[in-house]
């Protein structure tokens, strides 16, 4: 019997461990307009001492692990909701407008899950995009991994290709 209460008693004081840790910040977005989500946003990202600035009314610059990401919310109601998390590469000049840089982009979106390759500025520059879907909230630790699965995911970019990296520089977005 005795045993019995000591086990209970360990579990208790374990139980009572792992609930003392700092919940995650989430974001609750229902009923909210992007530009009103956005806010929420800035605020959540603020509270983890997150450098951020507002783009545009329905967007978040936010410099993190030395890169900048653009977040903007698409909020649906009744439906599957997301931050769309994007970061900007301008091209070297011999690359730009290429015929190569269309093949090159469409086999980094047919072989890779983690973002969407897309030319932007009549092929001066390339936008890697992504997207975190939720309903209704998301925590920063979420946002936060998805930026770290997109840096994860450049960086073995870079790795199997670094003769590509002279040819694509992150542009970092208005200082924060």
């Amino acid at each position: 019997m005795m045993k019995h209460w000591m086990i209970a008693a360990v579990l208790v004081v374990l139980t009572g461990c792992a609930s003392t840790g700092k919940d995650p910040v989430t974001v609750d977005m229902s009923g909210m307009t992007n530009e009103q989500a956005t806010e929420q946003l800035i605020e959540a990202l603020k509270s983890e001492s997150y450098q951020v600035k507002r783009a545009s009314a329905d967007r978040v610059l936010v410099d993190y692990d030395g890169s900048h990401f653009l977040l903007q919310p698409k909020l649906m109601p009744n439906g599957l909701d997301r931050v769309v998390i994007t970061k900007y590469y301008a091209l070297h000049p011999d690359l730009a407008q290429t015929p190569e840089l269309l093949l090159i982009i469409g086999k980094l979106n047919q072989q890779l899950d983690f973002a969407k390759f897309v030319v932007r500025d009549e092929g001066k520059a390339i936008e890697v995009r992504g997207a975190a879907t939720f309903v209704d909230r998301i925590s920063v630790l979420e946002l936060t991994r998805f930026m770290d699965w997109t840096n994860q995911g450049l960086a073995l970019l870079r790795q199997q290709f670094p003769q590509a990296q002279p040819m694509a520089k992150e542009v970092r977005l208005n200082s924060l």
